[in-house]
This record gives C-alpha cells, structure tokens and sequence, in this order.
C-alpha cells in the first residue's frame, strides 16, 4: 500500500486483519468482556461473500460499506453502511466467546433487530452473508 494513495478493497482487508490480530492482543492481556476473536472473525468474513465489501469496526461489531470511507486514505466520497452487522462479547456460557449478527443499522431506528446468536463464527458470518444479499436490502440513506 503507497502512503496516501487511495485504499484498495484488498488494502482495506489487510490492514482490518492487522488491526483485529492487534486487538486480540490487547484483550488478552486484560479481564474483558471482549474476547480475543476479533481476528477470527475478519479472516472468516474476508473468506466469505462478505470480502465483497470494505470492512470496519465500531464497537465490537464488524461492519461493512460498499466503498472506502472517509476515514481511509484516498476515498472521495462516504459509503453507504449495509444494514447488518456481527457483534462479539463473552455472553456464552461460563463467559465462552459468542457472536451475534444483526440486521439493520446501528446507532439508527428503528433499532437494529437480533437475527442469530451463536458460539460458531462460520455460522454468524454465513447468516450475515444470507442477510446482506437477500433481494431489496437496505442502505443507509
């Protein structure tokens, strides 16, 4: 990646799976409610149909937008968020790892629905795929 060009689809990947080893090192280090599994999970969705998309995280949940950012090198313009998203935090049992995968957009209303929780990250990210390609999804405005 050249220091101020404009971040590739694959740019904006490498430096999420950077970023996600980066923080699971952090929390492994701490008593968190956020377990190391961030890298996990980016290296699941960037295999899956979700590496369609430019990845970000905000708060424990993998988003995604369909072009860069303004926030990544190079993006003219924002891109629009896709509505769902998958959360991480030790709300399985005896604080196991669990993911949760939502439909709609954080942050806005209506609230964002719960569509699947599970200890499994292929399932979370095959449901959000289903979820993200499903006819007439939902942009933000």
């Amino acid at each position: 990646m050249e220091k101020n060009a404009p971040w590739s689809l694959a740019d904006a990947w490498d430096w999420m799976e950077v970023s996600a080893r980066s923080a699971d090192a952090a929390v492994r280090r701490t008593d968190s409610w956020v377990p190391p599994v961030a890298e996990k999970l980016v290296l699941a969705a960037g295999a899956s149909a979700l590496g369609q998309w430019y990845p970000f995280t905000s708060h424990n949940y993998l988003r995604f937008i369909d072009g860069p950012s303004f926030w990544m090198p190079g993006a003219q313009d924002d891109g629009n968020e896709l509505a769902g998203s998958i959360s991480f935090d030790t709300g399985g049992p005896e604080n196991s790892p669990v993911f949760r995968v939502w439909s709609g957009l954080l942050l806005r209303k209506p609230d964002p629905v719960l569509v699947l929780t599970t200890p499994n990250v292929v399932e979370a990210v095959d449901a959000l795929v289903r979820l993200l390609t499903a006819p007439g999804l939902a942009r933000r405005p």
